[in-house]
């Protein structure tokens, strides 16, 4: 058994053709879905997928992890009621310091700035199934932070989360940014697993603070989705 866990960032009924960078069309993201669904996917919430990791269980016939970075609103705008009218399920790691605030970070690489949803949208997609981890407090890059600081965004966003949530057990590293130094101290903070950007599927035994994560980050039909993301045909 190996479980995928993929990542989106921004999900926009984008015109044909048309790329913006850190989003994926919401046509594309259909077909993703659809096909998800077609082949029998069923979407694992972190906390089961942790426990498959370390042996408890019975894992379905093809798991997979959904998720997206960051809490943008047209995540929960576009993507979330695709996710739930197929009957899957994502997990959601927000930004608690730019919940309901307007961020520019692909502003720099071309791209566009993206709202972030607030606490009550939130609250309504945990609602509705969907997790709620973390992605820090300010998405800096852990690496580059003094243990202070480092245990400050990683403990910070968690009691947010738990004040909001009751539980913040997952976590998902700004930029893919991780050493063992930071992984130490996820785990000392208080999280279950933590997710890198580092591709590939997780086997159990996988050390559940460096967890693999396929991106898609760009509009890929179903052949193309496949194959970045790992999945069997």
């Amino acid at each position: 058994m190996k479980i995928p866990i993929l990542t989106w960032h921004a999900v926009l009924p984008l015109p044909e053709g048309t790329q913006v960078r850190g989003a994926v069309s919401l046509r594309a993201f259909e077909t993703q879905v659809a096909w998800l669904a077609r082949r029998g996917f069923t979407s694992l919430s972190m906390d089961a997928a942790a426990d498959l990791l370390a042996g408890r269980g019975t894992p379905p016939r093809r798991p997979v992890v959904l998720s997206f970075d960051d809490g943008y609103r047209c995540v929960l705008q576009h993507a979330l009621p695709v996710l739930e009218a197929a009957g899957l399920r994502a997990t959601l790691f927000v930004v608690t310091g730019s919940v309901g605030a307007t961020t520019g970070w692909y502003l720099a690489k071309g791209g566009q700035s993206f709202e972030h949803a607030g606490w009550d949208e939130l609250e309504r997609a945990a609602a509705a199934g969907h997790g709620i981890g973390s992605h820090t407090v300010q998405h800096r890059r852990l690496t580059n932070l003094s243990p202070v600081e480092r245990d400050a965004e990683l403990t910070d966003s968690r009691e947010a989360l738990r004040a909001r949530f009751g539980a913040c057990d997952h976590l998902a590293y700004p930029f893919g940014s991780v050493s063992e130094a930071v992984a130490e101290s996820a785990l000392r903070c208080g999280y279950r697993t933590a997710c890198t950007t580092q591709p590939g599927r997780n086997a159990p035994g996988q050390p559940l603070a460096w967890l693999r994560r396929q991106t898609i980050g760009r509009s890929l039909g179903v052949l193309g989705f496949a194959h970045r993301a790992g999945l069997p045909w």
